[in-house]
């Protein structure tokens, strides 16, 4: 199984949650994890692939990773992937109509980039009203979270 040329952009702010998932996808598909930023920027534009995520944020992904994401140039695009951590998780609020990655994933299409995967997981979150209560998902993401993340990579890699 050959890696591919990808780029992670993730914002991790919080525990490292995302960051850790970021990581162990990057493992798999021999790809570097950066910050937004300049350096991200560049290295979008020669990538096969660029992976985008970070925690949730009352619904959303982090307000700096939209940023970043607003500020790419239009037409740049190309495949890519969504991911995020979350107290919660996805699924259960999606049971409710709720939505975390939609807001990035109208930016991004809308540069043109066509989303081949999303991926998510619990992740320690101590964020607003979580942090007086001591947190929820402790121990999160585990080693289950990480083994899911890589599967997520070797299938990005085998649908390339």
């Amino acid at each position: 199984m050959a890696a591919i040329d990808c780029v992670i952009v993730c914002t991790s702010v919080h525990h490292g949650n995302t960051r850790k998932i970021a990581e162990a996808m990057a493992s798999i598909l021999g790809g570097r994890v950066l910050e937004p930023g300049d350096e991200a920027h560049e290295a979008i534009c020669n990538a096969d692939v660029a992976g985008f995520g970070s925690g949730i944020f009352f619904g959303s992904h982090h307000r700096q990773l939209l940023e970043f994401a607003r500020s790419l140039s239009p037409g740049q695009g190309g495949a890519t992937f969504v991911f995020s951590t979350s107290g919660t998780g996805y699924r259960t609020p999606r049971l409710i109509g709720l939505d975390y990655h939609r807001e990035l994933r109208r930016i991004l299409q809308r540069k043109d980039y066509t989303i081949v995967g999303e991926f998510d997981c619990k992740g320690f979150d101590t964020f607003g009203p979580w942090g007086k209560l001591g947190g929820i998902a402790k121990g999160h993401p585990d080693e289950t979270d990480l083994d899911n993340a890589r599967a997520f990579a070797r299938a990005l890699i085998r649908a390339a």
